[in-house]
């Protein structure tokens, strides 16, 4: 399909238009809702082609409707992060229609918590719907869509996962932020190090992924090793659903480490610091994400006992560039407030979305074509980013072409304690750049 070019004032008005619906559409949700007005998204459109440096004469894609998936959690104990990611994807897609870009149709399918028979059914179901790409989570549905993925050749983006050690190898899935809690453990552990010279155990507590537990266990073992700590031998995991983690605190009680690597995500973190608490654990707990969902989960533990964690956290009380700036105001403007890494990610992968239709309509091929838009990611794996960068523009986010994950990102050790995150320590992949704070 050829996309003709458009002229300037004809994307104007199609800009204007579109923006005048969502207006009405918002405001048909009733008074209790945040409204956004016509003037607000034509705003936000025009600071975001003026951020992505977008040149004058480009075709934005305005007269193609575009089909994507997104498989994300809106049931189960990480709903709210779906929902996060839902209300991200919304934003990023009313933008990009009020800039002069393309109809985006959203098929959403809900991957629960991830449930591996749910996630297998939403990529079947995307497949059957012919969706070219799709926005997913949670590393494929922990594993279950990626052969789907492959098979049917749906462009997948996943901000929340990354490129796990058991998604390498699937072509046609990227991750697109640091592979939890891998890219991040060297970087903890030398902070371990650092802040704690008597320390030498680690261990882990985390979720059951099944078969790939192993080599899961054996990438995070293998940089314990290799920052001359040890691996304690504890390795207690629970279902991905479960928040009751009574029996293997017994077990970590029994055998506590210096370092405690919580790896979960969403609200659990918070569930099971308080429970860790509560039972006397006084292991150094080192989560590998954090959201205000854990907060909550925490009943308060979090902000009077503290929390480290270690990760490309997205800071929405600071934002790092011009781009991330806009889309935490909209965000807030929107619903009310400030987003948290899984809307962050999301917001980011609608935007690499539509630059890739821009690339392949620049070519003269076919943005239904997931093996075009492949192409066009592989050729030039850069792309404009809500992570670092400066007030004059977005950061930049760059995609290894043999890992299929991000080729560096910005990370730290974080302390959050009431109310408030400080930073302890930055890096980046494989701990490069260190620096204690």
């Amino acid at each position: 399909m050829k996309v003709q070019p458009r002229t300037r004032r004809t994307r104007r008005y199609a800009a204007l238009a579109a923006a005048l619906a969502l207006t009405l559409s918002v405001a048909a949700c009733g008074d209790d809702e945040p409204k956004v007005s016509a003037a607000d998204t034509q705003a936000q459109a025009d600071d975001l082609v003026s951020l992505l440096k977008i040149k004058d004469g480009t075709d934005l894609g305005g007269d193609l409707t575009w089909k994507m998936g997104a498989a994300l959690t809106l049931s189960g104990p990480s709903a709210v992060n779906g929902e996060s990611m839902q209300n991200a994807i919304d934003l990023a897609v009313d933008q990009v229609k009020a800039a002069g870009g393309p109809t985006i149709e959203v098929d959403t399918k809900d991957i629960k918590g991830p449930d591996p028979v749910a996630s297998k059914q939403a990529a079947e179901e995307l497949a059957a719907a012919g969706a070219p790409a799709k926005i997913t989570s949670m590393g494929d549905g922990l594993g279950a869509m990626l052969e789907n993925t492959d098979k049917d050749k749906i462009l997948s983006l996943d901000g929340v996962g990354g490129a796990q050690v058991f998604t390498q190898g699937v072509q046609y899935f990227y991750g697109t932020r640091e592979v939890a809690p891998s890219d991040a453990m060297p970087g903890a552990l030398e902070w371990l190090k650092q802040s704690d010279p008597d320390a030498k155990t680690v261990g882990l507590v985390g979720v059951d992924l099944g078969p790939f537990n192993d080599p899961i266990k054996a990438d995070i073992t293998s940089k314990i090793a290799a920052a001359g700590l040890e691996f304690n031998g504890l390795w207690e995991t629970v279902a991905p659903t479960s928040q009751d983690y009574a029996s293997v605190i017994s077990k970590i009680k029994d055998n506590q480490p210096d370092m405690l690597i919580v790896a979960f995500g969403g609200a659990a973190p918070g569930a099971f610091v308080a429970q860790a608490k509560a039972a006397g654990l006084d292991s150094q707990l080192m989560g590998i994400e954090f959201t205000d969902e854990a907060v909550k989960a925490s009943k308060g533990v979090l902000d009077t006992e503290g929390f480290h964690f270690a990760m490309d956290y997205f800071d929405a009380e600071h934002p790092s560039n011009a781009l991330a700036d806009l889309f935490v105001n909209s965000y807030e403007k929107a619903y009310g407030e400030k987003p948290d890494f899984y809307a962050a990610n999301a917001y980011e992968e609608v935007l690499m979305f539509w630059d890739l239709i821009r690339r392949v309509i620049a070519d003269g091929g076919d943005p239904d074509d997931s093996s075009a838009l492949k192409a066009a990611l592989d050729a030039n794996p850069v792309f404009a980013s809500v992570y670092g960068g400066d007030s004059s523009g977005p950061g930049t986010l760059e995609i290894d072409p043999k890992t299929h994950g991000v080729a560096s990102r910005n990370m730290g050790v974080y302390e959050y304690k009431g109310g408030s995150v400080s930073t302890l320590a930055t890096f980046n992949i494989g701990a490069a750049d260190f620096q204690m704070q």
